[in-house]
């Protein structure tokens, strides 16, 4: 066992810095991405903060096929947009600023994991970094949603609960308690803390149980969070959230039968370090893990045949062999944790495994639908649990190489939609029509800030002569009669060509499964399609 020393002194000084730059240069490249995804969402409710703090949903927005309050529409809490409002008050709304500003939480989570990982492992700094590579992460650290934020809160409150028991000092237990409310407020699965550290308390030391009353704090800031919002908005968000997610689950999620493995599937993609692991110690040993990965993947790839989403994909033949592999990934990180389980029943060891399987369940089958950003609590996990299984970091580089593949086409994709817009901006700004457009994510963020006008479908007010954009790879599209339009021309846009994070009919869907049923894709990436029309 690796002795806990402060995270500020010593050689642990030297590789925290190290670690600090290594997360910044990986970053860097990403530090212009286009917002994307639902990161207007939290831009806009951050800029309704900025003029009523105490109004956090005050607004309406067209985030489907009309406008309607946000309150209705957005499903997060607001701790990640206030953030944002505090950003842009002090450095404004640009890419540049606030995703600067999130690399705080991506290296808050790297540093945390470095610090964390030194109870479970011997290479904490290779944790860290394996972390730090994988597709779930180095993704979600360039957007500005909520995921690393929370991430970054969910690991230092575990460390600092840890801290507070060992040499039993309250004020970190207090401090721990006050980081779980953060994360409840900045996503809702941040309480799932108190359950996991209140097991953890009573099964390390069941004198300690009382200690577990602090954990109450936070739960009474989500019930008052709700009661504050069921007072001000008619609705209680965090109850309200839970019914979205079971409601949309319903019909976004797999059959029963295959759900199981299209988690396996997402996992595996979201993490991908193990696919670089084998055993060598002999040749035994290689082939019987190469069987029975082979034996997983053909299983999976059976049961993930009732998946509902593979009509979304024309890459059929080659995405059930990526999700045959991802689900064997999955299935490999599985077996990883009843083996260390099995091998050493501790509390730190049951803290581990609970900490994985509470998270998978949550993201596999209680989640309005599979996305990537879920998985990503199981990062540091799964990175603990490969360093106890390797005696060398080599596979970091293969890792890390594929994460950045990813990472590099869905930045592809997310820019294609600001490049749209300006093309757009700059071929109709002086037309003396309105320019209609349909679509959501970054395209209606840059469309919206030169005047163009989302299409309502509650409040239709095209008149003759106005321009309807359409992006092919869009999201809640109300159908228009061909005999309201002249033939639309298409216009493209190029992106990554051989990889996908979001692509149409790719099979990718890191956002959201019902866009694809596997996280992330190769395939042969079609440019961006945008059809534009003028009405009769």
């Amino acid at each position: 066992m690796v002795q806990d020393r402060h995270l500020l002194f010593g050689g642990v000084r030297k590789q925290s810095l190290l670690l600090t730059a290594i997360t910044v240069v990986a970053l860097a490249p990403f530090l212009g991405k286009a917002f994307y995804i639902d990161d207007p969402l939290f831009i806009w409710m951050a800029q309704q903060i900025a003029k009523h703090p105490l109004d956090p949903y005050g607004f309406e927005v067209n985030w489907g096929t009309y406008a309607q309050p946000a309150v209705q529409e957005i499903q997060n809490p607001p701790a990640c947009a206030y953030y944002i409002a505090l950003v842009g008050a002090i450095f404004g709304y640009r890419e540049i600023a606030l995703h600067a500003a999130f690399l705080f939480w991506a290296v808050m989570s790297i540093l945390g994991t470095f610090v964390l990982a030194r109870r479970f492992c011997d290479k904490p700094f290779q944790a860290a970094l394996f972390t730090l590579f994988t597709p779930a992460f180095l993704v979600s650290a360039t957007n500005v949603m909520c995921d690393v934020m929370l991430l970054a809160l969910w690991i230092w409150a575990i460390e600092f609960w840890l801290r507070g028991l060992e040499p039993n000092k309250w004020s970190l237990s207090i401090l721990s308690a006050l980081l779980i409310a953060l994360a409840a407020l900045t996503k809702y699965f941040g309480i799932a803390l108190v359950p996991l550290l209140a097991l953890y308390t009573i099964l390390r030391n069941w004198r300690q149980a009382a200690r577990a009353l602090v954990l109450l704090w936070p739960l009474a800031v989500l019930g008052a969070y709700d009661y504050w919002a069921q007072t001000k908005y008619g609705v209680a968000l965090f109850r309200d959230a839970a019914a979205y997610a079971h409601a949309v689950g319903q019909w976004s999620r797999s059959a029963i039968v295959s759900q199981p493995f299209a988690g396996l599937a997402f996992l595996g993609g979201a993490t991908f370090l193990p696919l670089f692991y084998f055993p060598r110690k002999s040749r035994r040993q290689l082939l019987l893990a190469l069987a029975a990965a082979t034996s997983v993947g053909l299983a999976c790839w059976f049961f993930y045949e009732m998946n509902p989403n593979w009509n979304l994909t024309v890459n059929k033949p080659f995405a059930r062999i990526e999700a045959a592999i991802f689900a064997a990934i999955g299935a490999n990180v599985f077996l990883w944790v009843i083996v260390d389980l099995a091998q050493r029943r501790s509390a730190k060891r049951v803290l581990l495994a609970a900490w994985f399987v509470g998270t998978f369940v949550f993201a596999a089958f209680l989640n309005w639908s599979l996305t990537v950003r879920t998985f990503l609590p199981l990062a540091p996990v799964v990175a603990i649990l490969l360093i106890r299984r390797i005696s060398t970091a080599w596979l970091l580089a293969p890792a890390a190489l594929v994460s950045f593949v990813v990472a590099f086409a869905d930045l592809e994709q997310a820019n294609s939609a600001r490049t749209a817009a300006a093309e757009f901006q700059k071929r109709f700004h002086d037309q003396r029509v309105t320019i209609w457009f349909q679509s959501h994510w970054g395209f209606q963020y840059y469309m919206q800030q030169w005047g163009a006008k989302v299409f309502d479908a509650r409040d239709v007010q095209v008149e003759s002569g106005d321009i309807m954009i359409v992006p092919a790879n869009a999201s809640a599209i109300t159908a228009i009669s061909v005999d309201k339009i002249f033939p639309p021309e298409e216009v493209n846009f190029n992106v990554l060509p051989f990889v996908s994070t979001n692509g149409l009919w790719s099979g990718a869907g890191f956002y959201s499964s019902i866009r694809g049923p596997i996280p992330w894709a190769i395939a042969q990436v079609e440019p961006e399609k945008y059809y534009v029309a003028r009405f009769r």
